[in-house]
């Protein structure tokens, strides 16, 4: 599957890969950022989201995977850092064990390596059931109030209600495939000991879902990695606290 993406710059190559139900939209704080160094940005819209479309009724973390490795052949990228946010994380992970000669560093944001346990798989699949009722708004209703950091919902409400609007933009049916595809996506725990490129694991401290603690268990597990935790942010650090998270970006780049 070809999938859509925007390229900017030019240096050390640099992919971002998005969060559920978001888009490539999601890094533009980081475009003008990354501009002060050298790196070829590129961002990709995993299957069913943003101008990637699809219909499948599952997406799985491999498939996208696959389809980003296409796309850095396309490119004729050999190797490139390698990052993602949440589902990104995912995805990054899927690649990291597809193809771990792709990579000259990883960028991980407020994921998990851990398969969804029995609960969170079961509450997948309830919030399907919710979509297929309600569309997106059930997007917003049971997923949106969890993501966000407590600083984000008391003193940026224009961040929220920009959130809420990509939220009803999603395709029912894209998340209705990702969703699957996350609860369907293997254990990545067992690759945290074999990584052996630079590794920067970036996560908000209100976040809820992919806790602070989580970061740190992951960030013990590989060799020489860094770990920055963004003050006031929650599962979404990149956009609720975009000149932390991007001089965190910026200076592990500038190490490499």
């Amino acid at each position: 599957m070809q999938i859509e993406y925007e390229e900017h710059g030019d240096g050390i190559p640099l992919v971002l890969l998005h969060a559920f139900p978001l888009s490539r939209r999601m890094w533009e704080p980081q475009k003008k950022a990354l501009e002060r160094v050298k790196v070829r940005l590129i961002l990709p819209d995993l299957r069913g989201f943003g101008e990637t479309k699809s219909t499948a009724d599952t997406n799985t973390m491999d498939e996208m995977a696959g389809d980003v490795a296409d796309l850095l052949d396309r490119l004729e990228i050999e190797k490139a850092i390698i990052g993602g946010l949440s589902m990104g994380g995912y995805v990054t992970f899927a690649l990291y064990r597809l193809d771990p000669g792709r990579f000259s560093g990883l960028i991980l944001c407020d994921t998990a390596c851990a398969a969804d346990t029995d609960e969170k798989r079961e509450n997948r699949f309830k919030l399907i059931k919710k979509i297929e009722g309600s569309g997106s708004q059930a997007l917003i209703e049971n997923m949106l109030p969890m993501l966000a950091g407590k600083y984000t919902k008391e003193n940026n409400p224009e961040l929220y209600a920009d959130l809420e609007q990509r939220f009803a933009g999603t395709d029912p049916q894209a998340a209705i495939g990702a969703l699957r595809g996350m609860a369907a996506r293997n254990d990545s725990c067992d690759l945290l000991s074999e990584i052996d490129v630079p590794t920067l694991f970036i996560f908000g401290e209100e976040d809820a879902l992919t806790d602070a603690d989580m970061g740190r268990k992951m960030h013990s597990r590989v060799n020489g990695s860094e770990l920055c935790l963004i003050r006031d942010a929650g599962h979404y650090s990149n956009l609720e606290q975009p000149e932390q998270f991007d001089q965190a970006i910026i200076s592990f780049i500038s190490r490499q």
